[in-house]
């Protein structure tokens, strides 16, 4: 995937074939596209100028398995499994489809919902869990059903960048915030898949998905997009 980006590849974790994607390959090129009124001398300047960090040039990575797998994301610890953990630092957003906790996790979470396109961090930075895990449980009665929302997903300097469009602020004022209200009046549409990663929860009826972020990296947020439900709290843990 490192050397194709735009391709498929195919594997198997203890017997499970699955097939592995990267969801905005490119992500570096498509935010100078979109930001090229706010940062005209392209993005390495714009990080240059806001001295926010990015790394993270092919965003997202979707693991879709064929058959209905258990994955050790942590242990009895809390502590991310060290080869999830590389795939986050790598491509930061790490969506696994048709899959679910094993059973000595499964229960170890709470609920959650967060506000629509209210993009923010769950673990502030002196905090030492800052990786957040979010979870659909196909044996839980109130997630067996697709989520009537979305979560999605966004890199740091994409928050930065569009508060200084929206606010008319320099990016030298620019700094990774808690929580950003962005995005109010746009059509979101376009925007999905180009700049933004949308996690739906809409695989069939009875389907795990796992979702995992470093929030030392990667902004989230909730959208609800007939504006009417938010849809069920989905799971949510922070591991170390």
């Amino acid at each position: 995937l490192a050397r194709d980006p735009d391709s498929e590849v195919r594997g198997a974790v203890n017997g499970s074939p699955y097939s592995a994607r990267i969801a905005l390959p490119r992500y570096g090129a498509r935010i100078a596209h979109y930001f090229r009124d706010v940062a005209p001398g392209g993005l390495p300047g714009a990080i240059a100028t806001s001295r926010i960090p990015f790394d993270l040039d092919d965003f997202g990575l979707i693991v879709h398995f064929e058959q209905p797998a258990e994955i050790a994301v942590h242990g009895d610890h809390m502590i991310l499994d060290d080869s999830l953990r590389a795939l986050v630092d790598r491509f930061g957003p790490v969506v696994l489809r048709n899959a679910s906790m094993v059973t000595d996790a499964r229960n170890r979470f709470h609920r959650n919902i967060f506000p629509h396109l209210r993009f923010h961090v769950d673990r502030g930075p002196a905090m030492p869990n800052q990786y957040s895990c979010f979870t659909r449980d196909p044996l839980d009665a109130e997630q067996f059903l697709p989520r009537e929302s979305s979560t999605l997903f966004i890199a740091n300097i994409v928050a930065c960048l569009e508060q200084a469009r929206a606010t008319g602020s320099t990016l030298e004022a620019a700094q990774v915030g808690a929580s950003y209200d962005l995005f109010p009046k746009t059509d979101m549409a376009p925007l999905l898949g180009e700049i933004i990663f949308e996690q739906p929860w809409n695989e069939p009826a009875g389907v795990g998905e796992i979702a995992l972020i470093d929030n030392r990296t990667v902004l989230h947020a909730t959208y609800d997009k007939e504006k009417k439900t938010r849809g069920y709290p989905i799971g949510a843990r922070y591991l170390i």
